[in-house]
């Protein structure tokens, strides 16, 4: 009996071949031929390791972090990208009269960048540490943000990723992070442009200044 095509290999050690191929190839085997006993070794690895495979895929989060890393270093060379000016901040109005003065556990921001409004609430209470941000990025020509189609990225100084987020259909965005000093927030709108809101300092608390 000449020797088996990798077809039939592939199907035998898979343990989808037809009976009567399944019954030759194991007769053909207890003959000890030398060439095909390496051969059916060399695909019960390979089938081994093809089974294994799913238990070897990494977790969506270092995925995630590890395309925002290459996203980083490519950063410098992205497209041109707009600056936002401050527009209003919570900390900057006065408390209203007879009203004692406290300390406040959320802070909101208003950010306009060529059109685009990015409003941002930062909140301290929900663990010692960590900052909830919600904000919403809004087109103030009327054009509705495409659900996924604004990424929101958190970065450190040196343009280190911190977190990754998209809109959904209503431009809104929500993100926890550990407080930490100068961040940078970018709002990518696919198509049309990147926004970069002034570094925050996040260290202590969230309302830090925005400098």
């Amino acid at each position: 009996m000449g020797h088996f095509s990798e077809q039939i290999w592939a199907d035998y050690v898979r343990g989808v071949a037809q009976p009567k191929t399944s019954q030759d190839v194991e007769t053909h085997l207890t003959s000890n031929c030398p060439d095909c006993t390496h051969i059916y070794e060399v695909w019960k690895k390979l089938y081994s390791v093809a089974a294994n495979e799913p238990s070897l895929t990494p977790p969506d989060g270092a995925v995630r972090m590890v395309k925002l890393e290459l996203a980083a270093r490519q950063l410098p060379q992205a497209r041109p990208w707009i600056m936002a000016t401050l527009v209003f901040d919570s900390l900057n109005q006065p408390l209203t009269a007879g009203v004692r003065s406290g300390p406040s556990d959320s802070r909101n921001l208003m950010f306009n960048g060529e059109g685009t409004t990015v409003t941002l609430v930062l909140d301290t209470q929900s663990q010692p540490g960590t900052i909830s941000l919600i904000g919403q990025v809004v087109d103030k020509s009327g054009a509705k943000i495409a659900p996924r189609q604004a990424e929101i990225i958190l970065w450190t100084e040196t343009f280190q990723p911190v977190a990754e987020t998209s809109c959904n259909e209503f431009g809104e965005f929500q993100m926890e992070f550990k407080a930490q000093g100068r961040l940078r927030l970018t709002v990518e709108i696919a198509g049309k442009k990147s926004i970069r809101i002034p570094p925050l300092n996040l260290k202590n608390e969230a309302v830090g200044s925005v400098t």
